[in-house]
């Protein structure tokens, strides 16, 4: 690209995201050492300071922190070690990093092993250079981002500050500044087992969750009532049932996912509050306890076991404005400003703690968990010549010269 380039070697990249997707690290059931240990030791190679960090047994976190010459602010990466798990139906072993077409196939391409590589790799080339920079530039590899982000809870308790923060998920190159949050609840309801043929009056877990999942549907249509001007409505949707032990057992207990988006302004206990109002009216009770639907009494439990905001980051924020700069002297032309559809660990940074924080990352979103899951190689070492010019226009140097 330029002379300050000139050490940039796309193989050595190539070879460094490849090896990474080599190493599974599924979750469930969630065992990332593996892959932490590969990034830390490259690391290490290069005389960067590294140190795993465990946020569970075979579950640390990779913390890397390059120091520049003079004081100055701090800028984070961060990236995801962990993948969804393989499933069936490949072309290609989704652990064996096969490059097809311009194309690099396998579990985490997308989501998001290439955007972890680009950082780690933008790093080296700093480092190598001497970090001829002012401030700090931090790597966070955390695990566990696609359950329940025990990675990033960890990390935020060991105490983080920062002036900016990227978050390499795969948004195609594009610049997002925005995302939906979520909120997960774990419903149950309980009845009592008997044999199918001898109960006339049974008491069944699973049409008592029915009348609960009735009663969410007027919830899901006020959602739609008032909507963000960026990121829309929130929303709302049951994505697992499970229930019932035998075909010819009346069944004891039921049980069922829900899944809430959340829009800006929205908090975990208004959205909790909200979610056992709608519940209530099962009954058109107040209390949770004690509901009445047909023979028997509706009881449930909710399990309220994650709530992540969203995340916004103003357009004309001088990070945004910066990327926007950057981009389009990396690729040509600058990358658009749009949303992230997703949810990610963006708001434990822009939230929680006050960073700016972007998102911006190779591969597509439509990538995400699917069979074949691949990325375009050239966005790999894009992303990565982006985030080494970036690292050194915020942190106070001027951008890398053309030649």
């Amino acid at each position: 690209m330029g002379k300050d380039l000139d050490s940039f070697h796309g193989q050595e990249l190539l070879d460094i995201v490849c090896g990474l997707i080599c190493i599974p690290s599924e979750n469930p059931p969630g065992r990332e050492e593996a892959a932490a240990r590969y990034v830390l030791q490259l690391l290490r190679d290069e005389g960067i300071e590294a140190e795993l960090q465990w946020a569970a047994p075979q579950r640390p976190n990779v913390v890397a922190r390059l120091k520049g010459t003079a004081d100055g602010p701090a800028l984070l990466y961060n990236g995801h070690l962990d993948v969804v798990p393989a499933g069936e139906g490949w072309s290609e072993d989704p652990f064996a990093a096969v490059i097809r077409g311009g194309e690099l196939i396998g579990r985490g391409a997308a989501d998001m092993k290439s955007g972890v590589a680009a950082m780690l790799y933008a790093a080296i080339l700093l480092h190598r250079r001497g970090c001829p920079f002012a401030g700090e530039l931090i790597l966070l590899f955390n695990v566990d981002e696609e359950r329940e982000n025990v990675g990033m809870r960890h990390f935020l308790r060991s105490g983080v500050h920062a002036d900016y923060a990227v978050i390499g998920e795969p948004t195609g190159l594009g610049i997002c500044t925005a995302h939906k949050g979520v909120g997960r609840y774990r419903i149950r309801t309980a009845g009592v087992a008997g044999h199918a043929a001898k109960v006339l009056e049974p008491d069944n877990a699973i049409p008592k969750m029915a009348a609960l999942i009735s009663a969410m549907e007027p919830l899901r249509s006020r959602l739609k009532e008032s909507a963000d001007p960026l990121l829309g409505y929130a929303t709302l949707n049951v994505t697992q049932i499970k229930g019932g032990t035998a075909p010819n057992i009346v069944p004891q207990h039921c049980e069922i996912e829900v899944d809430r988006r959340v829009i800006p302004g929205e908090t975990a206990a208004q959205v909790l509050e909200q979610l056992k109002e709608a519940l209530n009216a099962a009954a058109g009770t107040s209390s949770s306890a004690g509901l009445s639907a047909g023979t028997g009494e509706v009881t449930y439990e909710v399990d309220d076991y994650l709530f992540i905001p969203a995340s916004t980051i103003p357009q004309d924020h001088e990070l945004v404005q910066a990327l926007v700069e950057v981009t389009g002297d990396v690729l040509g032309n600058p990358s658009a400003i749009g949303i992230f559809e997703a949810t990610c660990e963006a708001p434990f940074l822009s939230v929680d703690l006050g960073i700016p924080t972007v998102i911006f990352g190779p591969g597509s979103l439509d990538q995400a968990h699917v069979k074949d899951e691949r990325v375009p190689v050239r966005q790999i070492t894009d992303a990565a010549k982006v985030y080494m010019q970036l690292a050194m226009r915020l942190l106070q140097q001027q951008p890398l010269q053309e030649e």
